[in-house]
């Protein structure tokens, strides 16, 4: 086991947040590797060369070669950045060019720049204030509905978080492939931008 992977799970020991690490997975290993190339000395190769994915608070999903695959979440992607992650809502977590890690927001659909490195953000999942950052759209219970989740499945809300509504309460939810909610956003996005062409 390498001095990075190491390091994340004695991380993980001392976070108070729940967390999942899951099996790496030999054909989904082997599917990245031909179609990655990673710096191996970096904290993203640790965790896709470790991990199947690691699952924070049944909230936040960090890709790994297995279950939560990083190949298979990154082909739904329709941009040329590198998505490292996902929370159960349909937002995304995105490697910008700068170097940063972006969020694509699921309640505007727009990609904002979350000012800190791939290091800082792994960090800030397992250690940070996620309460807070998500605060708007926890609903009384949240904690036993996403423990029953599995890591395949978001959760989808009509009217769809970037629409209107009275309150998050007011939206009606429903568990589904997380493929569908993230094909969902791009299709929106394509929709509206077709739309302004015309």
């Amino acid at each position: 086991m390498d001095n990075m992977f190491q390091k994340l799970l004695d991380d993980i020991k001392r976070s108070s947040k729940t967390i999942k690490v899951l099996p790496c997975d030999d054909i989904a290993k082997q599917a990245l590797k031909e179609k990655y190339k990673m710096n191996s000395e970096s904290l993203l190769a640790a965790i896709l060369d470790n991990t199947g994915g690691i699952v924070i608070d049944n909230w936040i999903r960090l890709y790994g070669a297995g279950e939560v695959n990083f190949v298979m979440r990154n082909s739904l992607f329709p941009f040329n950045e590198i998505v490292i992650g996902e929370d159960i809502l349909g937002g995304l977590f995105i490697c910008l060019n700068n170097g940063n890690i972006g969020y694509f927001a699921p309640d505007c659909l727009e990609l904002e720049d979350m000012d800190i490195k791939l290091g800082q953000f792994v960090y800030w999942c397992l250690h940070g204030d996620t309460d807070t950052f998500y605060s708007d759209y926890r609903w009384q219970g949240w904690q036993k509905d996403t423990s029953a989740l599995n890591n395949n499945e978001g959760v989808a809300f009509y009217p769809f978080l970037w629409a209107d509504a009275e309150s998050l309460e007011s939206r009606s939810r429903t568990v589904v492939p997380m493929d569908e909610i993230i094909k969902l956003e791009f299709d929106f996005l394509e929709q509206a931008s077709n739309n302004m062409e015309e």
